[in-house]
């Protein structure tokens, strides 16, 4: 129907009509913008004469229809030789309202079409007018990019927005946030007014004094004795002072504790009247004293040698777990990210044993006992020897003399070639659950033969040769033998792909921290027994196990070797 209409000759003179009217529009330039639009302009505004700028030099423009969606691209092409705008606008949408008090800008010419002299074959292009571009970017309230009229991203707003000051942007974050400091808060003041006010200004006596402790000062009660000892200290009272009156109690909380968050009150608090900015192992025993003077659930434990090791389990563990490197120091930023303050909050309220972390007896029982048996000669001391028998002999005998010559950690021991009770706890929690990120570290350290933070082929093959043994023995087929090659690939394929894509050999600290599994990683080289154990897992069995209260590796195996206890007990 088309061709047939187009054949037509009045139809033909119409076309030709039309086309040339388009051309001669183009070639006279007629500014799109030259005149007001209703749909953009206030009617009520005067109008303002615009003073065309001079053309410069452009680059020919194809023969072609402009879209809207080009008109900022085409405007922006650093092929488009027009001046810079004097100041920075926004490319936005052509259909925005125009405010009454915009910009009139100068506008640009645009070049004639070029055309291949033929009506019927040739597409008039519709001149990109620039000065309409700066007067949509003139438009407030846009949020897109902002441009110069040479293409160039601009570093300002535009001229009609309203630049806010320093003092507009409110601040979200400053260096008191990251020290635990904070405002004084009324109602913890309204709290201590009102609680201090039912002694019906009688001194406050120590027994009365975990109301106080829990609900202004956030310390959980157990501690409320060490708490009442720092006050009195402070205030220039005895050390073993029984009671404090209102005024002193109120006074060292508006100077000390009031502009502090209640985890830093508690890191302060253990922390001491030490000059040092951290917390020490001694630090972490003062406070395990304390819980085991105060708390119900240790009132069994009335023995001195078990308080004393207990109090000694409870440190270790908190430094293992929070220390930064094995530095044997806790920084307020290691102490605020950990979930010790919340640990410590819930001992008021839940059993010892029912807080798995840190503060189990039932953990500090299976440590115990489990040095106990391996110090045959009751010297306080473990050595080689008495190490190899640890988990029947599942390790292999070289990475034992590697953690027994401090590899691992340095020995505080203090004697090379034997670990005291705190050297043993940190070889037992790292064997135990090494998908910990202190087991990472401590495994690692022992591995890395030539300390080039590498762990190469060469070093792993070293330890492989004895785990491949203990693999024959449990697997009881010479056909079976499972090469160092084939566990090199499967190792790299725990870590991930990609480390191969990239063709980076070797294993880093990052790399193992980053796969899920490490501890595979590290049965595969030193420990058969588990590693097997893994392999030939129950799916259902290990679903229920995550099911309860046992989390970790280390809480699971703890339980299981609790129970064994108490039943060989009995």
């Amino acid at each position: 129907m088309y061709v047939t209409w187009a054949s037509d000759q009045e139809n033909v003179k119409k076309i030709k009509e039309s086309i040339n009217e388009l051309l001669t529009n183009a070639k006279s330039n007629v500014k799109l913008s030259s005149r007001p639009s209703a749909k953009y302009v206030d009617p009520n505004s005067p109008s303002k004469e615009r003073t065309p700028s001079p053309v410069h030099p452009t680059q020919a423009v194809a023969s072609r229809f402009v879209g809207v969606d080009e008109l900022d691209y085409r405007g922006a092409s650093p092929s488009n030789y027009s001046a810079a705008s004097p100041s920075a606008k926004p490319v936005v949408d052509p259909m925005a309202p125009l405010p009454a008090n915009a910009k009139e800008t100068h506008g640009h010419n645009s070049p004639p079409a070029q055309l291949s002299g033929n009506p019927l074959v040739d597409t008039p292009a519709i001149p990109l007018d620039l000065s309409q571009l700066d007067r949509e970017g003139s438009i407030g309230g846009s949020h897109s990019r902002f441009i110069h009229g040479t293409g160039e991203f601009a570093a300002l707003p535009p001229a009609n927005i309203q630049r806010a000051s320093i003092s507009d942007i409110p601040i979200f974050y400053t260096k008191k946030d990251s020290n635990g400091v904070m405002e004084p808060l009324p109602s913890e003041a309204e709290t201590l007014s009102d609680l201090l006010a039912k002694e019906n200004g009688k001194p406050v006596k120590k027994a009365q004094f975990g109301d106080i402790s829990w609900g202004v000062f956030k310390i959980p009660i157990w501690l409320k004795d060490m708490l009442f000892k720092v006050i009195a200290t402070y205030v220039g009272a005895a050390a073993t002072a029984e009671s404090l009156t209102a005024a002193q109690i109120t006074r060292f909380f508006k100077e000390v504790y009031s502009t502090l968050i209640p985890s830093r009150r508690l890191f302060e608090l253990i922390r001491g009247n030490s000059k040092q900015d951290y917390i020490s192992i001694e630090d972490l025993k003062v406070m395990a004293k304390h819980l085991v003077s105060s708390h119900p659930g240790l009132e069994f434990l009335q023995q001195p040698e078990f308080q004393e090791y207990y109090c000694r389990t409870v440190a270790i563990r908190i430094m293992y777990n929070l220390e930064r490197q094995q530095c044997r120091r806790i920084y307020w930023r290691d102490f605020d990210r950990s979930d010790l303050p919340e640990v410590m909050m819930d001992l008021d309220t839940k059993d010892v044993n029912q807080v798995l972390e840190y503060f189990s007896y039932e953990h500090f029982y299976v440590l115990y006992c489990k040095f106990w048996e391996l110090d045959t000669d009751r010297d306080l001391l473990v050595d080689y020897s008495d190490l190899c028998n640890y988990g029947q002999g599942s390790i292999v005998p070289s990475v034992i003399k590697r953690v027994v010559d401090g590899y691992g950690r340095p020995l505080t021991s203090g004697e090379s070639g034997r670990l005291d009770f705190e050297d043993f706890v940190y070889f037992c929690l790292s064997e135990e659950d090494k998908n910990s990120d202190p087991a990472i570290y401590y495994w690692f350290r022992v591995l890395d033969v030539d300390s080039d933070g590498i762990l190469s082929g060469y070093e792993l093959a070293e330890f492989y040769k004895e785990n491949q043994v203990r693999f024959s023995e449990f697997i009881d087929s010479p056909d079976n033998e499972i090469a160092y090659e084939d566990t090199m690939c499967q190792m790299l394929d725990m870590l991930g792909f990609e480390r191969v894509q990239h063709r980076r050999f070797g294993v880093t600290l990052g790399d193992l921290r980053a796969c899920p599994t490490p501890a595979n990683f590290f049965n595969m080289i030193f420990n058969a027994s588990k590693f097997l154990l893994f392999e030939h897992r129950d799916p259902f069995s290990e679903h229920q196990q995550k099911l309860r209260i046992e989390k970790t590796d280390w809480d699971r195996f703890a339980r299981a070797e609790y129970d064994r206890m108490a039943a060989e007990a009995q």
